[in-house]
């Protein structure tokens, strides 16, 4: 899909959410109306790939979690508790599913799939630098929360990404919130060092 493509599809989403709360588009979707499937998918996909590839390390793997976690979403929407979110709720069948994908073999390293700025033509000077300073920090914290172990990475990415609390990061992964709390602050704690480490070599480089 071009970025264009793109653009436009996140604005009509955008625009149907304001248009139509979501939980009327979650009462459609469960009903099989197209309007609300393709809501939840184009709102959610791309950070259900980002979980999913953090974990089996791998983009066709990642793809096939994704849509296994929207058809086992979609096919239990019915008995979804309205007073919890959306979000969470499939995030944690992402983070299921990713583990049963991995389950018998042991992935090797890869790049953490993110998102980098897209080259947009017309820009000014100072938009074109703001642009590359927002690329080149993407591209180390890219870097640097690849060296993470995979979970202590998926909560970084939960909870300073996708803005998720300790409480919703506990209701996905599983776990109880003192060991949620620590592993984010010893992975805060390592990607703060590493960056340090980082650019401080990076610095010497230039010299």
């Amino acid at each position: 899909m071009t970025t264009f493509l793109l653009c436009w599809s996140n604005y009509l989403m955008k625009l149907l959410r304001q248009i139509q709360p979501e939980d009327e588009l979650l009462k459609k979707a469960a009903l099989g109306d197209p309007t609300g499937i393709a809501y939840l998918v184009n709102t959610y996909k791309d950070f259900a790939f980002t979980i999913a590839i953090g974990i089996v390390s791998n983009r066709e793997d990642a793809e096939e979690v994704v849509q296994d976690s929207f058809v086992k979403a979609f096919a239990a929407l019915g008995k979804f508790n309205n007073n919890a979110k959306f979000s969470s709720w499939l995030y944690k069948i992402v983070y299921n599913t990713s583990l049963t994908k991995v389950q018998y073999r042991k992935p090797p390293p890869v790049p953490f799939d993110t998102q980098y700025t897209a080259d947009l033509p017309g820009l000014s000077e100072n938009q074109s630098w703001d642009a590359l300073v927002a690329t080149e920090r993407k591209k180390y914290v890219t870097l640097l929360l690849n060296e993470l172990a995979a979970e202590d990475r998926i909560i970084i990415t939960l909870h300073y990404i996708a803005e998720k609390s300790i409480g919703e990061i506990c209701e996905i992964l599983g776990a109880n919130k003192s060991a949620i709390k620590m592993r984010l602050l010893r992975g805060r704690k390592q990607l703060e060092t590493a960056l340090h480490l980082l650019l401080s070599q990076e610095k010497r480089n230039l010299l």
